[in-house]
């Protein structure tokens, strides 16, 4: 059994390492690009088809977010390409900034 248990901690640790390491690329805003598909200002949501998003293991999709200032959404119309802020890695539901390309 000495063996077994060997072999599962250098996995444990590489599983820790990876985290750590995924944590600290994702500290702060994480930007990303896509086509704005659904805009309500009223309720303060955005939807986009984003590109993957590596800092926080996303691949591509469509998404709706919620604007942290309902402001930030002026101007921003279906059909945008846009560039836009997560809040941070644990709040990624909260998009900070939205800028047409």
């Amino acid at each position: 059994s000495s063996t077994t248990q060997s072999a599962a901690a250098p996995t444990d640790t590489k599983m820790g390492e990876m985290a750590t390491t995924a944590a600290a690329q994702a500290t702060g805003p994480i930007r990303s690009t896509g086509v704005v598909t659904q805009v309500d200002a009223s309720a303060g949501t955005v939807t986009f088809n984003h590109q993957a998003i590596p800092a926080i293991n996303w691949p591509a999709m469509t998404m709706q977010f919620h604007a942290e200032s309902p402001s930030i959404l002026q101007g921003i119309a279906v059909g945008d390409h846009v560039t836009f802020e997560l809040k941070s890695a644990a709040e990624t539901g909260i998009v900070t900034m939205v800028q047409k390309q």
